[in-house]
């Protein structure tokens, strides 16, 4: 792991605030919608490392020879 960037604490501090308080406060608080929350709660393991941006290249693409 490299560093820990801002939106990863971004993303710590509304895991813990959801958890503590409820998805729906956290959502009102943080001015975002439910399943942003819902979709870092889930990947969120305890590690920092779960909470870094995954890349969005596709695994494969039909036309590639």
């Amino acid at each position: 792991m490299a560093s820990i960037t801002q939106d990863m604490r971004y993303r710590l501090s509304l895991i813990k605030y959801a958890e503590r308080y409820g998805v729906t406060k956290a959502a009102v608080k943080y001015k975002t919608n439910r399943q942003y929350i819902y979709r870092w709660k889930n990947r969120y393991d305890g590690s920092w490392d779960s909470l870094r941006d995954r890349s969005r290249r596709p695994h494969s693409h039909p036309n590639q020879h």
